[in-house]
């Protein structure tokens, strides 16, 4: 049986993320002011816009995905089972732990081929990648012109 995902294996907080820099690798998909919360361990950026709603850099399909009308609503759905499975990616969390993966300090998850070039996700590929190397594949894949 799994145990639940704690907060800190689902999520990382700005504060201890190079945030700016990951930000920048994203120059055609994330533009405007924007006040960084965190990310997924899977490297997903959120974010809040000046307007109050938060949104989301998906990092394996991409494009940027509104996540919540506010801040509020934001911390509220963190605690969300369901929620959480959809843009926390949660089951993740528990392939790694049965794999023995441990996602390092400054690291996301991420896969030996980016889903976008596989057609799917890899979960054999699962691996702790440093957070800028892992935002440089994901951007090199996905960062395109809308």
């Amino acid at each position: 049986m799994m145990t639940r995902p704690t907060a800190t294996a689902l999520f990382v907080h700005a504060s201890d993320l190079d945030v700016a820099s990951l930000l920048g690798m994203w120059p055609k998909s994330i533009s405007g002011n924007v006040i960084p919360l965190g990310a997924s361990a899977f490297g997903d950026l959120f974010f809040q816009r000046p307007e109050g709603h938060v949104e989301k850099l998906d990092v394996l399909r991409g494009g940027v995905h509104y996540a919540a009308s506010s801040l509020e609503e934001f911390k509220l759905l963190m605690n969300s089972r369901y929620w959480r499975a959809a843009n926390l990616m949660s089951h993740g969390i528990d392939v790694a732990a049965s794999k023995g993966i441990a996602r390092k300090q400054g690291h996301f998850l991420g896969f030996g081929k980016h889903p976008s070039r596989s057609g799917r996700i890899d979960w054999a590929s699962l691996m702790s990648l440093e957070a800028r190397a892992w935002h440089a594949i994901c951007a090199k894949a996905l960062d395109c012109a809308r």
